[in-house]
């Protein structure tokens, strides 16, 4: 069997393909935060004018405007009030290009958001039944909504916040060196420690943010699956078990977000205080600087000023690195997904399929889920157009793979399919699916009305009139016409509202509006009682477009209305035949009529 590429899928290379076509979206962004924050950058400069220039008459060191500034042509009070003009642009200047950077990230967030939302519900639909099977649907819907979203705290919160800050530290550096260098180097001296610490935290909160994902998404499949089979949950009386399995998996989710928060707690006090000694380091070399006269009182508020904001960013990082660490998380998780090839969904090479006549023919084949382990043993089967044939065996034969091999959710380990003399690996999966009609033992019916339901996979909307033809066809219209609103009543979710055989008999209306040339019957009345599977056998036994039909049933009364009989024990076919012969000729299939009588 082929296997299945675990190619890995770093968070980065999921996001990038998504980010190209907002390049310039981004760019602009980029630019209008690089001006916020070279103008942030500016804000301790009008008082050190003041300072110095205002109240103590000394000329500044301003690059472009200090020799105007210095020249005397402008009095005190003319220099204060421009000063605090600039003040005031200053501050609109960065609201006003805050605003618009905001604004742009969050739009760009939001579109990025929903484009993997919908590509990787589109990917997971074309996985193969192998990777479903194996999958918790719960920790599949968590990474198509929670996962998903914190991506968008990582794209949107995170970039104004990373971005922001590095511009902030870098424009604050540059003039913190060009103030004075040798106080720049006593500010920076604690920056080694710095991150060293946040770089041995971050890994720490990023394996907790890990573990605490995968613990919601176990609690997310516990939930669903106890919902989903509330019936029997409450038909049996174990709502207080599955209530303690909930509370158990909670728990641990619980201790895994509170180690996350426990190292995010221990971060910001190590920041607090090694920034702190960064700034003490600075304030006594430069008060002995000042009394030294060395610089001016305005010269090292500005230096105060810049050396106090210098670490205002790591610590704003360093409190919402556990918001980041799951944003990369989510971004991770929702990579595995991307990563995983879909098997023979990405054979779009092959043909289109042409309509069937319906012959379908087993050539040798055989089949294995795991290497090693044979579902299939070298299966020969040949089916007319038009027969209806029925696949029994007990449980665990190979039945319904036998029937999945046909829809092509798996190729062959060995052998081929052929139908209407042509080998299905040669078509794409869509097309073939397209003209075989399926009918499961749990008929899922989607939430919407009747009408919706039945025409349900038609590549073209079939008229009104067709839709009741294949209802009164299926034996469905007489049942549906006295709902209350007719077709246009509304299906709860799973056709909960409806019974066994009603949606049964939508689903084989549905297969007729389609007039799919093929019929694959999965176990059709095995939760029918015998008024409602002779009704549903009566059904399919004349349906108008006589479509070949392949039934796997444990019903020998639904197997008896069958053309031909197919006995199937431990992945072989052990018996063929007309139902008539085997039970007088035949071997196995006698000894299950036998033993039903037995049962009766």
């Amino acid at each position: 069997m082929q296997e299945q590429k675990e190619n890995k899928l770093s968070w980065l290379a999921v996001l990038k393909p998504y980010l190209k076509p907002f390049y310039g979206t981004i760019a602009l962004a980029v630019i209008f935060m690089i001006i916020d924050s070279f103008l942030t950058a500016l804000r301790p400069w009008p008082l050190k004018i003041i300072i110095d220039k205002v109240l103590n008459g000394q000329n500044i060191k301003i690059p472009l405007i200090a020799g105007w500034i210095n020249s005397g042509n402008f009095d005190n009070t003319a220099i204060l009030y421009a000063a605090c003009l600039a003040l005031l642009l200053i501050a609109i200047g960065t609201g006003t290009f805050s605003y618009f950077f905001t604004r742009l990230i969050g739009n760009f967030s939001q579109h990025l958001v929903l484009n993997i939302k919908t590509d990787t519900f589109s990917h997971l639909q074309r996985l193969s039944l192998q990777f479903h099977t194996k999958k918790r649907l719960g920790d599949i819907i968590t990474r198509l909504t929670s996962d998903i979203n914190s991506i968008q705290l990582l794209t949107a919160q995170g970039a104004m916040l990373f971005l922001t800050n590095f511009f902030l530290i870098f424009m604050r550096l540059v003039i913190m060196f060009w103030l004075n260098w040798q106080y720049s180097l006593i500010a920076c001296s604690v920056l080694p420690f710095l991150f060293l610490a946040v770089g041995w935290h971050t890994v720490k909160i990023k394996t907790a943010s890990k573990n605490a994902r995968a613990s919601d998404g176990e609690m997310a499949s516990i939930a669903q699956e106890t919902l989903g089979s509330i019936r029997m949950v409450k038909g049996l009386t174990q709502e207080k078990r599955q209530d303690q399995i909930f509370l158990e998996q909670g728990r641990k989710s619980l201790g895994e977000y509170m180690e996350r928060v426990n190292y995010q707690a221990r971060m910001a006090p190590i920041v607090d205080i090694l920034a702190a000694l960064g700034l003490v380091l600075v304030m006594f070399y430069g008060a002995k600087g000042v009394i030294a006269g060395r610089v001016t009182i305005g010269d090292m508020i500005v230096f105060f000023f810049y050396v106090s904001n210098f670490y205002s960013p790591l610590r704003a990082i360093s409190r919402q690195f556990g918001n980041f660490s799951n944003g990369i998380v989510g971004a991770e998780r929702v990579a595995e997904i991307l990563a995983k090839d879909t098997f023979i969904e990405q054979n779009k090479k092959g043909e289109r399929a042409p309509r069937f006549k319906g012959q379908i023919e087993y050539k040798n084949v055989s089949f294995e889920y795991e290497h090693g382990q044979s579902v299939l043993k070298g299966i020969s089967l040949i089916v007319r157009p038009g027969d209806h044939v029925a696949i029994i065996g007990a449980t665990g034969a190979g039945k319904s793979t036998l029937v999945s091999l046909l829809l092509r959710f798996y190729d062959p380990t060995e052998g081929s399919i052929l139908i209407d003399g042509k080998d299905i690996r040669q078509y794409s999966p869509e097309s073939i699916r397209q003209q075989i009609g399926l009918i499961l033992q749990e008929t899922y019916l989607l939430s919407g009305t009747i009408s919706e339901n039945i025409i349900f996979g038609c590549k073209t909307t079939p008229s009104k009139e067709e839709i009741i033809n294949a209802a009164k066809a299926a034996h469905a219209h007489d049942f549906i016409i006295e709902l209350t609103e007719g077709y246009d009543s509304h299906i709860s979710e799973q056709g909960a509202n409806l019974s066994g055989g009603q949606r049964q008999r939508i689903a084989i209306a549905r297969a007729i509006v389609r007039k799919d040339p093929i019929l694959l019957l999965d176990e059709p009345t095995s939760n029918l009682d015998n008024v409602s599977e002779a009704l549903i056998m009566k059904t399919i036994k004349n349906i108008p477009h006589q479509p070949t039909i392949i039934m796997v049933t444990h019903s020998l009364r639904a197997a008896q209305m069958a053309d031909i009989i197919a006995v199937l024990e431990n992945g072989e076919i052990i018996e063929y035949g007309k139902p008539s012969e085997l039970i007088y000729a035949g071997k196995f299939f006698k000894k299950y009529v036998q033993a039903e009588h037995l049962e009766k």
